[in-house]
Formats: C-alpha cells, structure tokens, sequence
C-alpha cells in the first residue's frame, strides 16, 4: 500500500506490464481492490517487468518502481510416481519390468527411471541401474538369485530430481518359468509355400516355451543343417529357416521340433519348387506309312512342380539342321505326323510348363515314310441281309485297316449245323461286299463265314450265327430317309423317299393329315416304287401342303406306317385386329396381332404405310419394325390418314391390311356429361346431392364439378358452387322452404367443362318427418307389493319431429300366438311427457310384461319392451348410486365444479360429501339435497380443489360410499426445489423439480427470468425451455441477481418461484488480522467461511500454497446452516405453519476481513 492515500481512501490499484525495453501494457480493466494480482496472457520464455499505479476518487498516483525482471516459465519440480508398474517376465536369473510415465512430469521432462530392489529379509533398497537412468519405460533385472524373492520399485527423475518412487503390487520369485512349446508357423508359409527356382525358400515361424526349446528343422524325416545355402535363425520367440537358390531337389515337407523339459510342438510345411519340366518317356514312332506316322512318349518323372501345360513336337530331315514345329500347344501326348514319300525324319519332344519349356528327348535313328504292308483286318458288320428258299445273302463292310495295301479280297465259306467242314462257295476272289449263296437245301441250318486278303496276307474269320434256310414271311419295314421337318420354298418339290423291306414285297401308299385320300391323282404328284425304296414328288408345292404326310407299307405279313412332316415356306398371311390409339394432332399409335399365318418361318419386321385420303399416295413410314405395335410421329393436324401394315418374313411380304381413316386432331377432348344425379338427405333449407363421374373423361382426368340448381318451374339454371368441387357430393344449404328444386352436374378437365348431365328428379324442400325410434334404456326404476315403477330415456332418433309425450303398455305373463295380443295401456287418461312411470294396482303373485313407445307428431314408433316379465315386490335396505356428473374446469373458462349423483333408498338415506384427508368441504363448497338428487358445488374453483372426494350413504339397512376424483383444469402450481449450484463470477447453474399440481395439464416448458437487487423489474432469461436445469451465463461479476422460474401448460403461465435470496451469497472469510505466539507453540488459526454457494477454501502462505505435512495439517469443517417457522397452538390444535425464514449460519462473530488472507 502507498505511505499515504492522499486524503481519500484508495479506490483500487492497476497494474501495468512490459516486455524488456519494450511498450507498458494495462493488465488489468478495472482497478482491483486486492494487494495482489494474477497476470495472465504471458508467453512462455519471455522476460517481463511490472509496475503498479494507485487510484482514489482524485485520481491516481505516480507509478510504483518497477519490478524486477521475470520469466515466464512454468514452476519445475520432481516428477510424480511411474503408473501401473508390473512384472513381465522373469527366470532363475532376471526380471522383466515394465511401467507407464507418470501422469506429472513436474514442469520437466522425464529424464529416465531409477529401478531399485529390496531383498526379502531386507529393509534396504539397493539401485539396481547405477550409473545411468534407464530411458524405456522396460528394464530387465540381472544378477538375482534363485530360490529368493525381491520387491522392486520404480522412480522418475527430471532436471530436479528424483521423484516418488512406486512399488510392484507383488513380490517376485526368482525361478524359471516352465511352459511347454507351442510353434505357430507364420501365415504366408501354413501348408503350402510355392516358390520358383533361384528364389529363397523363407520359412518363418514363432516359438514359445520355458525355458526356451531346443529347434530341429529336417525335411522328409532327413535333418537340415546349416551349409552355404541353408541359414538357421533362432532369436526367440522368432524362428527362421531360409535356403537360398532353390532348386528343384529342395521340394518336399519342411517339419520343425521344438523341444523342452516341458514337452515338444512341431509344425510343418509342404515347399514346391517351381521348375520346368523333366524330359519325357518312351519316346516311339508308330503307324509309319508314306504320307504320315504317329509320336507317341510318356509324361516326364518330374512335372517341375506344376501341371504340364502343353508339349512341343518338332521335326526335321537328316541334311537339315533346323528344326520345324508340328504342334507347340498339344495337350494329348500323341499326334500324328504328315510326312512326304521317300523321305527320312528325325522328331523330338519337350514339355512346357507355366515355368518354361523342359530338355527335349530326341530320336536316335531317322524313319522312312513308306507303307508296310501287314494283313488286313476282318470285315466289319457281317449279317444275313436275305434268307430265301435255296439261297441266303451275305453283306459285309470293308475293314478299317487295309494293311497297307488297298487291294483287297473277300473269301465266304459255309458249312451244314452238324458238319466240322467248311466249304468255299466261290471260285478266285470277291472284290464286292457281298454275295449270294445259292444252292442251298431248303429247311437246313447252315453258318457262314468271310476273311479278307491282300498282298500281307489272310485276316481272321468272322462268322454268322446258324440260320435256317427256308421262304420267309417279313413284316413290311419303312425307313424314311428324312430327319426332323422336310422345309422348302414355295414353287420347289417336295421330294420324300422311303427304304421299303417286307416279305412279299410290300405295297405302298401315301396319303396327307390323316386322311387316306389318294393323292396320286393330283397332276403334280409323282410316286415312283421300286423293290426296295418308295419315292414321292409333289411338284409346284404351295403353302397349303405343309402338312403332315403318311407312308403305309402292307404286305400279307402285316402292315407298317411312317409320318413326313413337311413345311412349305411361303410369304405371311395379313396382319389382325389392326387398332389405332392416342390420336393426338401430330401423332398416332398404331397396333395389331401377327398374322394367323407366318408363312413357316419367324416374322423378321413389318412394313408400316401412310397415305392421305386426299390424296391417295402411298408412301412407306418405317421398313423396320419389329414389334406389334408403332409411334407415328409428323402428322398434319386435322388431316386425315389411312395406315397398313404389312408382314415380311425370310421369303417376302405378306398382304397388307388397312385402317378406317383418322383425323389427326388433340386426343384430349372435354368429359362426358355425368348421369342425373340423386338427392339425399333432404331438409326444409339444405339437400345433399351426389353423382357419379362421366363413362368419358375426354383422355384426361376429371379435376372438378360444377353443380347447378333450379326450381322446378323455373327455365334459368344457377350455379350452386362458385368454384369446380373436386368431390362427388354436395350439401346445398339456403334453399326456400316449401319449393321444388331440380339439379344437375358438369365435369370439367384440364381441356374444358363438359356437357352437363340430365336434371334430376324434383325434390320438395322440407324436413323429413316419420314415427320416432324406440326408448333407450327400458327397465325397473323401483318396486312395491302393488307398484312398479318403470324408467326409460329418449330415444336415439325422434323421427324429424319433437317427442310429444310416451305410451306406456302392460299385460300378464301368457303363452300367445300373436305377440301383439293382450296389450293394454296403462296412460290412458293423459299423455306422459316424463321418462318415468308408475304402474299401480298390481299383484304380487303376478308377471307382468311392460314396453314403452315414443309418440311426434306423425305417430307412435316402435315400442321398447323389458327383456324379462317382472313381479311387483318391496325393495327394502338397497340404495343406489344411479348417476354421476362431473364437471371439471378451468376456472378460466368456468368459475366453478359440482358433482351431482342420483341416490335412492329405504328409508331415506343419510347423504354426508367428504374430501379425502380433510372432514368437511363444506366450508368452501354447497351441498343441496333435493329429492333424489344429492348435489355439491364449489364456487371459485382453484386448482387447489383438485382431488378425491367421497358420497356416503347411511340408512337402517347399511352404508354405502362411492369416490369421485376430480381435476380442476388450471395453470401450473409452483416448482420446488428451486436452488443454485457452480456459481461463478461469470456463471451459475440453476435447477428445480416440476410443480406437486401441473394444474390437470402436463407442463409443456418453464420461463426462467432474472433481475439485479438494485432493480424492479425481471428480465427473460429463457422463454421456452423444456428440461428442469438451465446455466446462466454472461453475468457480470460482483453483482447480486434474484432468480426466478414459472412453469407452463396449455391454459398459461402459473405461479412463479423465487430462488432464495440467500442462494447466490458471495464468499466470505471471517478470520483475525494478526495472531502472535511465542516460537515453539502450536499455531492454530480458525477461518469461518460462507457462501451460496459453498465456497471451495484455499490456504496460502505468502505467494505459495500450504502443502500440509507432519507440522501442519488443515480441517475442514461443514457450516450449519438453519431456517425457521412459527405455528400457532390452542386447545384445538395447531394451525399451519408460516413461511420459513432464510436460512442462517450458526457461528461467533469475530473481526472481520474481507479479502483473501495469507498467513505470515
């Protein structure tokens, strides 16, 4: 503080800054009443000078002189303890430590870990790490001794120093680990690892085990050891095997051990070397002959690890040195060989994998390209084509293989069933296929049998099995040499022949679709028959002869049948249902249905043509259309038109077909006129007409309708509606009672208003009146010996005229045939008018049956009768509770309640209202008794009405009670629980519980308002918020505020509540300027704090904060706080309580200080 204060006290202090030499900044807006300040906006690392100026109301005081220079930097001390420290790993000799970097560094960086030990048995810790700290926040324990156990614990150290160190949760246990091995092979070599010669076989794995396994690599059951090529690599837990420049011997399975005290664990994988392939096998030449050979080999023993692709055959002459490629993508491993006459060849082979192409293998002698002659082989498919009295004839095929020689012979012989002898049948040699054996006895058994010769020699014998030589009888065969349908041309023959077989000859005949009509008339046909075949020749075939044709052969044997189907091409026949559609004024759609005839073959387009009738030329519109239907575009409107279409197939096109002739106009027109429409429900001034929409829209939909009206006798129709209704019904109100009107409609659409429909009938203008419904709720009020009192309501319809008054009906309980006999009316004098009616004079040892009718104007309705016949007899010590009415309000909208209920007796009973919890509502509220009726209302209702009330009922024979709840519809209550929390210079949070009464309505959001204690009038805060806590912000410090909040529902604003005053009290300390003791005394200081909130208290000494140790220690004490209320007593009790006062701290007042103290 300056020595004087110039005669006025000091207003405040403001405080400047500068950096070294440079500009005096103002740190602070307005002065500050404190000796001391908090600077903030410094940057780190930059040096800063202050200075201070004081101010009263005169204004203020030179500067104070400046501060020594400063700086900014942050406050540095040792670092906080290491987090979570654990044991990795250990064995009989180490310990693997592991930790996380303190959370504080202390205002440094972490410069490393100091790890010490402690000896079990021991109180001394001995740093293991003593010359340098240990960077890694890991460290591996050496030189412990098994069998012992250590405790170990961690520090952190910074340019300050050594931190606080932090202790492993547990001891550890010098020993090894025991765990038995597990190989986990990596995933790129699991199963099957390919590589290509020359390449590294890299196989990796990852072993585990305690202590670590011994690793034995072999490969197919042999052991790997290390050489030049071969590298082994254990760095567990990572295991590797590499060999470099595979070859294709290094294939095979690759299987590592590992193996401890614990057990063993193998892995393995299966390593392919891609190669190429090895030489083939077995080359041979084979099939030499002058014009080609076949080379044949077999698979090479190594594929090089992939499938053979392909082979490589190549040749070449003795005087020649190059070699010419036969095939370089053969898959088989044959092939045949062209070669030229007289001329000597040496082949060669390779396989070719998707490595490459292997060693070829060569032959070793040349070969001459001549034919061998060898033996021919044996005739193929001998049989016995005819068997006859004395002959039988043979038929064969020449052989496959000629033996290298193309003159060729046949020998037959034939010998009886029972005979070892076989006799030649011809003399020289038979060059043909086939031959007749005559002379043969006629009912015998013989067999037969052909050889073939050349030059090379006599093939083997093929026999016949034994046949029996007589005349035979043979079914007729046909063999139509015709496959699938016989297509031709329009104007070409139809040619079908037929192999015909049968014995004796068969006789043939041709017919079409089923029906046996000799054709054979026609001049265009042509049927040639021979012994063996049957020809049919329709000459100029025309599209009608598509059809199918039957050959029948009919011999004494039997007979046999065969179909021809033929198809004659021809040009399409005309298009069908041609149709044209969405006439529009450029544009027309056009379709049709293919023709009924295609001509035999798919219609491949059609061809569409216009013409105007005017003029009469045809011109072509599109060649090309494929579907059944077309878009023509560019018409001339209000022309008019004639289309055809004709049908083209592969052979030409069809005759066309034409249109009627369109006008091409809009295709959108104005609708239809609607059919009359009807009219419903009529009364004196209104009628209700409806109508159906026109059958034709005019192509576009109907948007509305205009519907007019006019008295019958009148010729001028007037609109009813002055818009188009888009609806199909109207009610026309304001009609003249008394007329006759007539309606009728108009659609319209987006083209136009349409023609109106037909007028309807005439209707009369006046209420509908008829007989009314039968009484609701029919039934027994009450009951005498001699009386019964029947009760009834009104019924649902009255039939369009008031209800004049009611019959009331009785008769005895009888069996009648006719349900309308025996009725007698019980009102006969006068005309009841009431609901209710009491019928005298009756007979207790009686049934009775009762109905009811209403009667208007018109007539008597329909009667409503008790569902069961009734005895009069007396109803004592019952009452009821008939009827309930609760009327429940706002008082806004209607100022008070009642609750009114129906209550009947013997004897009369005793009606006492009552409210839930309270004895008497009488003093607020009326109750009326009136005859049976029992009634209370609640003037000035509030919504403090609201709640459960109760009717009880007390006579001779018992009580009754019934409960009736009611809610008064009115603005909310007040909230509670009303408090503020977090208070800051700037801010504060606010929160309350929703209002005990809502009012009848849920809250639907709050107004929160605030003001200044030095103001009347509140200010919004929020207007709408939904949720029951809200921060205030952007308050100015040091200014007291009042709260206040006001929940909402659908019928206003209710009542608001106030935050207490005592709620935003600012800090203050009540605490001795200066305390004096002797040195060696205990210091003992006592600060009251308070606030509204609680304020959070802070110790300093001097500029530094009070860190309690062994010396000091700091209490903190919770403040009493109370509120009080009053209540009155007398002989009757106690009445309600009053408001309670603001709360208040209990405390002895001692000198006071307002500002933050430090202790000296």
């Amino acid at each position: 503080m300056p020595k004087s204060d110039g005669g006025s006290p000091i207003s405040g202090y403001i405080v400047e800054r500068r950096e070294i030499s440079g500009k005096w900044v103002r740190v602070n807006k307005t002065p500050v009443l404190d000796l001391k300040y908090r600077a903030t906006g410094l940057y780190e690392g930059n040096t800063y000078e202050f200075r201070v100026f004081a101010e009263n109301i005169a204004g203020q005081s030179k500067p104070s002189p400046v501060s020594d220079p400063i700086k900014a930097s942050r406050p540095i001390s040792p670092p906080g303890p290491p987090i979570n420290p654990k044991l990795k790993d250990k064995s009989r000799e180490t310990a693997d430590l592991v930790w996380t970097k303190p959370t504080r560094d202390g205002g440094s960086p972490i410069l490393g870990y100091v790890v010490e030990c402690q000896k079990s048995g021991t109180a001394k810790w001995d740093r293991i790490n003593k010359d340098d700290l240990i960077r890694q926040c890991a460290f591996r324990v050496p030189g412990l001794i098994e069998g012992n156990e250590y405790r170990f614990r961690i520090k952190a150290a910074n340019i300050v120093g050594e931190g606080e160190p932090r202790e492993l949760p547990e001891s550890v246990l010098a020993k090894d680990i025991l765990h038995p091995p597990e190989v986990d092979l990596d995933v790129t070599c699991r199963d099957l690892l390919t590589v290509r010669v020359g390449q590294t076989i890299h196989i990796s794995a990852r072993v585990k085990g305690r202590p670590d396994p011994d690793i034995t690599w072999s490969k197919d059951g042999k052991a790997v050891f290390k050489d030049n090529r071969t590298e082994l690599t254990q760095d567990f837990p990572h295991v590797e095997l590499q060999i470099k420049s595979a070859t294709r011997a290094d294939h095979g399975k690759y299987t590592i051990v590992a193996k401890n005290n614990s057990g063993q664990a193998q892995g393995a994988v299966v390593v392919n070397v891609l190669d190429r392939p090895g030489p083939c096998q077995n080359l041979k030449l084979s099939y030499v002959t002058k014009d080609s050979c076949v080379v044949s080999w077999e698979n090479p023993q190594d594929n090089g690890g992939s499938e053979i692709t392909n082979y490589i055959v190549e040749y070449r002459e003795p005087n020649q040195r190059g070699w010419y490629v036969i095939s370089s993508d053969l898959t088989k491993r044959l092939i045949k060989a062209s070669l030229i006459e007289n001329h000597e060849y040496f082949f060669r082979v390779c396989a070719e994998n998707k490595v490459g192409p292997g060693p070829v293998v060569e032959t070793k002698t040349p070969i001459l390209a001549i034919n061998p002659i060898d033996k021919p082989g044996e005739p193929e498919n001998l049989h016995i084509a005819e068997v006859g009295k004395s002959f039988v004839y043979l038929k064969w095929r020449r052989p496959d293989y000629d033996g290298g020689s193309p003159n060729l012979t046949y020998h037959v012989e034939r010998k009886l069933k029972d005979s070892d002898e076989w006799e030649r049948v011809h003399k020289g040699s038979i060059k043909e296929t086939n031959y007749l054996i005559e002379k043969c006895h006629e009912n015998q058994f013989y067999q037969f049998r052909v050889q073939t010769k050349n030059e090379g020699g006599e093939s083997n014998w093929v026999k016949t099995a034994e046949v029996l030589v007589k005349e035979e009888l043979v079914k007729p065969v046909l063999d139509l040499k015709l496959i699938g349908t016989l297509v031709v041309k329009a104007g070409d023959t139809i040619r079908i022949e037929a192999g015909v077989r049968g014995k004796p000859q068969p006789e043939v005949t041709w017919s079409k679709d089923k029906v046996e009509t000799d054709i054979t008339k026609s001049p265009r046909l042509k049927v040639e028959n021979g012994t063996d075949y049957s020809k049919f020749c329709l000459e100029k075939s025309k599209r009608s002869d598509s059809g199918k044709y039957t050959v029948t052969a009919t011999n004494t044997a039997g007979s046999f049948t065969a179909h021809a189907s033929v198809n004659v091409l021809d040009v399409p026949g005309a298009v069908r249902n041609m149709k044209i559609s969405d006439i529009s004024s450029d544009r027309c759609t056009l379709s049709w249905d293919p023709p009924e005839d295609d001509g035999g073959c798919e219609i491949q387009n059609y061809i569409l043509e216009k013409c105007e009738s005017k003029r009469m030329v045809w011109s072509t519109y599109s060649s090309s259309v494929i579907l059944n239907h077309a878009l023509v575009t560019r018409l001339i409107e209000g022309n008019e038109y004639i289309f055809r279409v004709r049908a083209e197939n592969k052979m030409g096109t069809g005759p066309p077909t034409e249109t009627k002739p369109i006008v091409a106009k809009t295709r959108y027109n104005r609708p239809g006129p609607p059919d009359p429409p009807e009219v419903t429900k009529v009364s004196k001034e209104e009628m209700t007409v409806v109508w159906n929409p026109p059958e034709y829209d005019g192509g576009k939909s109907v948007t509305g309708y205009i519907l007019e009206k006019k008295e019958k006798r009148s010729l001028r129709w007037v609109a009813a509606t002055k818009t188009a209704i888009s609806e199909r019904r109207l009610k026309v109100t304001n009609l003249i009672p008394g007329h006759e009107y007539q309606f009728r409609v108009k659609a319209e659409n987006e083209i136009g208003l349409g023609d109106p429909s037909g007028p309807s009938r005439p209707v009369l203008a006046k209420d509908p009146i008829e007989p009314p419904g039968p009484p609701t709720n029919f039934k027994v009020a009450d009951s005498t010996k001699t009386s019964i009192t029947l009760g009834w309501g009104k019924p649902v319809y009255d039939g369009g005229a008031p209800i004049i008054g009611y019959i009331v009906e009785m008769r005895p309980k009888l069996e009648r045939k006719d349900p309308e006999e025996g009725w007698k009316r019980c009102n006969a004098a006068a005309q009841l008018i009431h609901t209710q009616f009491t019928v005298t004079s009756l007979s207790d040892k009686e049934e009775y049956e009762f109905r009811v009718s209403a009667q208007n104007q018109v007539g008597v309705g329909r009667p409503a009768e008790l569902k069961e016949a009734v005895t009069p007899k007396e109803i004592l010590g019952n009452f009821k509770l008939l009827k309930i009415n609760k009327i429940c309000s706002s008082r806004k909208l209607l100022s008070q309640f009642s609750n009114d209920l129906l209550v009947r007796g013997r004897p009369a009973p005793k009606v006492t209202w009552r409210r839930m919890g309270i004895d008497n509502v009488v003093r607020k509220g009326q109750v009326d008794i009136l005859d049976t009726m029992a009634f209370l209302v609640i003037p000035n209702s509030t919504r403090d009405d609201s709640g459960k009330y109760s009717l009880a009922l007390v006579n001779a024979a018992g009580e009754k009670a019934i409960f009736v709840n009611v809610r008064v519809l009115d603005t909310p209550g007040p909230v509670a629980d009303f408090t503020a929390t977090d208070v800051t210079k700037m801010s504060c949070q606010l929160s309350w519980v929703p209002p005990e009464n809502d009012g009848g309505s849920p809250v639907t959001h709050y107004i929160l308002e605030k003001r200044e204690v030095d103001r009347k009038t509140w200010a919004p805060v929020v207007a709408d918020w939904k949720k029951t806590s809200f921060k205030v912000a952007n308050l100015v410090p040091g200014t007291e505020y009042y709260f206040r909040v006001t929940a909402v529902n659908e019928y206003g604003s209710g009542v608001p509540k106030d935050i207490p005053k005592e709620q935003l009290m600012p800090p203050k300390i009540l605490l001795p300027e200066n305390i004096s003791i002797k040195a060696g005394q205990k210091l003992r200081v006592e600060a009251h704090v308070y606030g509204k909130p609680i304020p959070v208290s802070k110790w300093l000494k001097g500029s530094d904060d009070v860190v309690p140790s062994g010396r000091l220690t700091v209490h903190k004490s919770p403040n009493s706080t109370y509120t009080f209320r009053i209540s009155a007593l007398n002989r009757a009790g106690a009445s309600k309580p009053s408001k309670p006062t603001e709360y208040v701290t209990a405390r002895t007042p001692v000198g006071m200080y307002d500002t933050e103290n430090k202790i000296t």
